[in-house]
């Protein structure tokens, strides 16, 4: 049993946030099973996590944007609620005892930010598809530099949206195989764009993905979190 607690009383405010990656067949855990499954390997560590008040408690849990099933993370983040101070690394250390490679804290330290102070996710996205080459890759970035015009679903109404103004960069290169897209784009609350809008976009510009559905495939990776200077979120 990793010793993680330093003292016995801690304010209402006190946390540790946890940045931890969501890998391979990980992936395809929906946010709710994600939830339950860092709830059950808090409970087996024996963390001291602080609990709501009324009928139905519940651990005091924050998680910095709830990714699409499918998509991989290298920076997932996880606020935990205590009631006693401990030691950030041994928290973690006692947290990964209970996951798999796959599911892993990699940071464990005392927050001084809001998660409503993220503005961009950085993502790589690797394409899989038929006629892959660094003509196409090109073909692709020109896609990506004009209108970004894609259906959105949004409490307004579904509708045909320009996305351009949410994607602050994004650039496309032909490596082993595949189209490799790195972008940059909005993560707040009010203009989040999921990256694989930019798919859906070079499906219709470009005709990516249009061949055998067994044999081409993408994959979406989020690597990075930032302020809106662009240095890394903490």
């Amino acid at each position: 049993m990793v010793q993680m607690i330093l003292s016995d009383t801690a304010e209402a405010s006190y946390a540790v946030r946890l940045r931890f990656h969501k890998r391979g067949s990980l992936a395809f855990i929906a946010h709710l099973d994600l939830v339950r499954t860092l709830t059950k390997a808090i409970a087996r560590a024996k963390i001291p996590v602080r609990y709501s008040e009324g009928f139905n408690p519940h651990p005091r849990l924050s998680f910095s944007s709830a990714m699409s099933i499918g998509l991989e993370s290298e920076c997932e983040l996880l606020d935990i609620r205590l009631t006693k101070t401990v030691d950030p690394e041994r928290l973690m250390q006692a947290f990964n005892e209970s996951l798999t490679e796959e599911l892993r804290a990699t940071e464990a330290y005392l927050p001084a930010t809001k998660f409503t102070d993220i503005a961009y996710s950085s993502y790589e996205i690797r394409i899989f598809t038929e006629g892959a080459s660094v003509a196409l890759a090109e073909s692709c970035e020109r896609a990506l530099s004009g209108p970004v015009v894609v259906f959105k679903r949004s409490k307004s109404g579904d509708k045909d949206t320009d996305i351009s103004e949410g994607i602050r960069s994004a650039s496309v290169i032909y490596e082993d195989g595949a189209l490799v897209v790195k972008a940059v784009l909005k993560a707040d609350n009010a203009g989040f764009i999921n990256p694989e809008y930019l798919v859906t976009h070079l499906k219709a510009a470009c005709g990516i993905l249009a061949g055998d559905p067994l044999a081409e495939r993408y994959t979406v990776l989020r690597t990075g979190l930032f302020f809106e200077d662009m240095t890394p979120f903490r």
